[in-house]
């Protein structure tokens, strides 16, 4: 059984008694993802936190751009976003509620995060968060429609 098969499986001893032997907690797999990747998109917080402990990078993104922590939250898993919170970057923070839609994650010892925006400031953070991963694929098209889109708020503030 593999590191990935333990965490499809939800196998903590199978993964623990592997990881306890030495396997590298960050291979890939044929989809770009890691054994943390997979845990944080099935939800199983616990493999989360014991693949973190074993040295697992929770900084490492996918062929998109995405972390751990964006799997996590892209796919509902609020426990696993609250195990991956600490390793977070801020833009990731910011879009995390977002795709969530709440503003309920606390990572231990943390103050809560950054609440959904008000629905004036959710344009402009859905659009930064496109042209995010827009940029990670390479389109700049998508950081010229953020572009437009601060021009336009600039000038309908008074």
């Amino acid at each position: 059984m593999s590191l990935f098969d333990a965490v499809l499986a939800g196998d903590r001893e199978s993964l623990k008694s592997q990881l306890d032997a030495g396997a590298d907690p960050n291979p890939f797999d044929d989809e770009g993802l890691t054994p943390l990747m997979v845990a944080a998109r099935e939800g199983h917080a616990g493999l989360v936190e014991l693949l973190l402990k074993a040295g697992a990078d929770a900084t490492i993104t996918n062929r998109i751009g995405e972390s751990a922590v964006i799997i996590a939250a892209a796919h509902g898993h609020s426990n696993s976003v609250s195990a991956l919170w600490e390793s977070a970057t801020e833009d990731e923070r910011s879009m995390v509620p977002l795709l969530l839609r709440t503003d309920a994650i606390t990572g231990p010892g943390t103050a809560s995060p950054a609440a959904t925006p008000p629905k004036e400031d959710f344009r402009r953070k859905l659009a930064s968060a496109g042209a995010y991963v827009a940029g990670k694929l390479g389109d700049d098209g998508a950081t010229k429609r953020l572009e437009r889109v601060l021009r336009s708020e600039k000038q309908r503030k008074p």
